[in-house]
């Protein structure tokens, strides 16, 4: 786990990843300029692009994210991961 996010807007892991479905739109991943191969899974959401994989697990009070990149975005890892938490904790 790279961060964990306690949910402030959200009650449980249910309305959470209804919330991060809801939020995570196409115009959102082109405001980043990635392709972006989503899969939703039952208390995941899991993103694959390319030189990285972000995985999002909610639990019960709060939401566990992961991301792995590639050898050539990790300087980048810290920025990245700043930017989803920001993204993330406006809704959850």
């Amino acid at each position: 786990m790279d961060l964990k996010l306690n949910y402030s807007n959200v009650t449980n892991k249910e309305e959470a990843y209804n919330a991060v479905k809801l939020a995570v739109t196409p115009e959102l991943l082109a405001k980043w300029q990635v392709k972006v191969e989503l899969e939703y899974n039952t208390d995941n959401i899991s993103a694959k692009g390319k030189g990285f994989t972000l995985n999002v697990d909610f639990k019960d009070d709060h939401c566990a994210i992961k991301l792995d990149v590639s050898f050539l975005l990790k300087p980048l890892k810290g920025k990245i991961l700043e930017g989803v938490a920001k993204q993330f904790q406006r809704v959850v």
